[in-house]
């Protein structure tokens, strides 16, 4: 007679082979898509954020075409981010390029083309002025200036701008120290250090253009995912409810978690992108080279806490650079009295009190998903935290859970 199977004599056998599949499975798919785990986040939190516009969207044109319109939509705005950006990248190196090039060519002194015929004639008439020939003194003399001065026409000038500047600097120090100044020095050190700036930049171009492949293809599946997930919204939002009540008995944790997502982006990205619009027109009235590039970073900047206001001092700073100190002063003032006016009015308006969290959980959340997921994890770090701390707090009898679970996400 055949002994009992293993899995009858001990149930629990049978369970434990089930659980290890199920996550023997779960974790290769996870394995597999790892490299674009952070694509598909972007897909999510996009998808989280035009929702709200779908739905209103979708009562006109339909549900899908307003899907369609508005991934559509999103390509072509960070198609056009991207292009401004680029063109003024490669505008900016070509600039640095050309002068780098006009620094370390030589810069030979205009000498005329009857130069040497004049000075042949100098140096002739010289002893005829000192008592002829007699005087070898003088002769000898003669060809000494004559041999130095056509050694020195021979080397090359330093540029206009660095001379004029070595001057400034021996005329400030005391004159046994403008002495020991050597200009041909300065100029071999400075050409050395433009050599090795260029190559640097030319390193960082290489590796820019190297992870372009890398960067279309996660863009690519960020908005695949995001039009996947706003064509087939109602169906991954009841299936991910019905595990969530599965799990942890509660269907309201997915609504956390999308409000909270959502939160993060409407306090942090569009409060950043109105702070930099509003700062704009004062960039551009200051007229300061690449103020499209300088807007765009000011409003990635005022996305991420706490960086914002280095942002706009560093603004005003380049502003300042380039010639106009007021304006930079201005720009920097205006840039900082915005900032702080959206940090502490504007914000907390789109902030639900639902997704607020304490302030230890949210610098957690928000400098933890910076360093683990990039720009990323902005959002998606208050969402996780925001879900952990419900949870703790529906464990400790602290927080009662929300009579609105019923609604839409």
């Amino acid at each position: 007679m055949a002994s009992p199977l293993i899995s009858e004599r001990h149930p629990w056998v049978k369970y434990l082979a089930l659980i290890s599949m199920g996550v023997a499975i779960y974790a290769g798919a996870i394995w597999i898509s790892f490299s674009l785990i952070v694509a598909l986040a972007w897909g999510a939190v996009i998808a989280i954020a035009v929702r709200p516009i779908q739905r209103k969207l979708g009562q006109f044109i339909g549900a899908k075409l307003a899907a369609v319109s508005l991934i559509g939509l999103t390509c072509m705005i960070f198609t056009i981010m991207a292009g401004i950006a680029g063109y003024g990248a490669v505008t900016e190196i070509g600039s640095l390029s050309a002068k780098a090039h006009r620094f370390i060519a030589p810069h030979e002194t205009s000498v005329p083309a009857n130069s040497s015929d004049t000075a042949t004639q100098n140096h002739a008439a010289l002893p005829q002025r000192n008592g002829g020939a007699g005087n070898p003194a003088s002769a000898d003399q003669n060809e000494k200036d004559a041999g130095s001065g056509s050694t020195d026409g021979s080397k090359p000038s330093l540029p206009p701008a660095v001379s004029s500047r070595i001057d400034k600097i021996k005329s400030a120090l005391p004159a046994s120290l403008a002495n020991k100044i050597d200009p041909q020095q300065i100029m071999k050190m400075a050409k050395a250090q433009v050599k090795s700036i260029s190559k640097i930049a030319g390193l960082a171009a290489f590796s820019v253009l190297k992870g372009i492949p890398h960067l279309l293809e996660a863009f690519f599946i960020a908005m695949l995912t995001a039009a996947c997930c706003l064509l087939s919204y109602g169906r991954i939002t009841s299936s991910l409810r019905t595990v969530s009540i599965e799990l942890t008995q509660r269907d309201d944790i997915l609504l956390h978690i999308v409000r909270s997502v959502r939160g993060a982006v409407n306090g942090l990205v569009l409060v950043g992108i109105g702070e930099a619009l509003v700062c704009s027109p004062l960039i551009f009235i200051a007229d300061a080279g690449h103020a499209v590039i300088l807007t765009i970073l000011l409003a990635i900047a005022a996305s991420i806490p706490f960086c914002g206001y280095p942002a706009a001092i560093l603004v005003g700073g380049i502003i300042a650079a380039s010639g106009s100190m007021n304006m930079g002063i201005a720009v920097a003032g205006w840039g900082l009295f915005v900032l702080f006016c959206g940090e502490h009015f504007a914000r907390p308006k789109f902030i639900s009190d639902e997704t607020r969290l304490p302030f230890l959980h949210t610098m957690i959340a928000i400098l933890g998903g910076l360093h683990m997921l990039g720009l990323v994890g902005l959002f998606i770090g208050p969402a996780i935290v925001a879900a952990a701390h419900m949870l703790w707090c529906e464990l400790d009898g602290s927080r009662r859970a929300p009579k609105t679970s019923k609604q839409g996400a």
